[in-house]
């Protein structure tokens, strides 16, 4: 009898532990949206229902949690973890569903110089936020930077002894992996096409 009663002792506190370790099991959840802000331990999307959500990316697996940018549209997979009072959400799985359009802009553009068709000139976007001219020795890009569908350039135009400063504001009209058109006051100004390595 005393036999049967630790056996039922141990079949009951196996359960419990079971189940006390079951409901304290992370649930894994998966939401797509769109990025709105990313830093280096922390992701903030616009979930497809609308929802604002913050997720830490604090040391995350980078293979599992690889880095993203701003527009990117995105499937993570999180848990819900509390520190202290308060429950933080941490990424444990994101993929890249599109690209965003920062994705495709970085690099060197050019097309056909108006003068001499056998040149090239245009632009290089750097990926820290430089930029450089290319074949043109007057106009010369200092900075880029993209927001929503406008890209604004830095420059210095030399030029008849003299030397201006100003940034253009440019409407993207057009941005892939391959092609780029900007245009200015409703006028397209440059068709740059993707230079390849």
């Amino acid at each position: 009898m005393r036999r049967k009663n630790w056996t039922v002792a141990f079949l009951t506190l196996s359960l419990i532990v079971g189940l006390v370790s079951c409901k304290n099991e992370p649930v894994q959840k998966t939401v797509t949206g769109f990025v709105v802000d990313a830093t280096m331990n922390n992701i903030m999307i616009i979930a497809d229902g609308g929802d604002t959500l913050n997720i830490s990316t604090m040391d995350a697996d980078p293979v599992k949690v690889p880095g993203v940018l701003v527009n990117d549209s995105v499937s993570i997979t999180y848990v819900k973890e509390k520190v202290g009072q308060s429950e933080i959400l941490k990424a444990e799985e994101l993929s890249v569903t599109a690209h965003s359009p920062y994705f495709y802009i970085k690099g060197t553009w050019l097309e056909p110089n108006p003068i001499n068709s056998s040149e090239f000139q245009g632009v290089t976007l750097n990926e820290d936020g430089t930029a450089s001219s290319v074949g043109m020795a007057t106009l010369l890009f200092k900075k880029w930077v993209m927001t929503d569908r406008n890209l604004l350039l830095a420059y210095e135009s030399i030029g008849n002894k003299q030397t201006l400063e100003g940034t253009d504001t440019l409407k993207i009209e057009k941005l892939n992996s391959d092609s780029l058109v900007l245009s200015g006051s409703g006028e397209v100004i440059w068709r740059f096409a993707r230079k390849n390595n």
